[in-house]
């Protein structure tokens, strides 16, 4: 099973965006029965990126559901302190992030085990 996640980046006018687009309807039928049982997944487009290096930076935390909430798109102003430099660096940081991420809420869902569900029979 696939989850197809297209990403779609432009410069214009010196904001770099990336936009997360999820095609509802290539989504499987055993990911949707999932949601329904389980929930829709979140994932934190916050948090703390390039950690430890010269390039390191902090967005706030935002959670966002994995299906109800893209398209997303996130934005990167070079002319902004923060992004003024290795912009590039900073904006694939996010989108590798954002992939990460993404692919573990879905992995997890698929692991969740529906033990509850079922017909028991107690002979009284």
């Amino acid at each position: 099973m696939t989850v197809p996640l297209k990403i779609t980046r432009v410069i214009d006018n010196h904001i770099w965006k990336m936009t997360f687009v999820l095609d509802t309807q290539k989504l499987s039928e055993s990911d949707k029965a999932l949601m329904l049982k389980f929930g829709e997944p979140t994932i934190n487009v916050g948090g703390t990126y390039l950690a430890t290096t010269p390039d390191e930076y902090i967005l706030p935390a935002k959670f966002i559901r994995v299906v109800s909430d893209l398209p997303y798109v996130q934005a990167f102003d070079s002319k902004s302190t923060a992004f003024s430099t290795a912009t590039q660096v900073k904006a694939q940081a996010f989108q590798n992030a954002f992939i990460f991420n993404y692919t573990a809420a879905f992995t997890a869902l698929r692991a969740q085990n529906d033990s509850f569900s079922g017909e028991f029979i107690f002979n009284i």
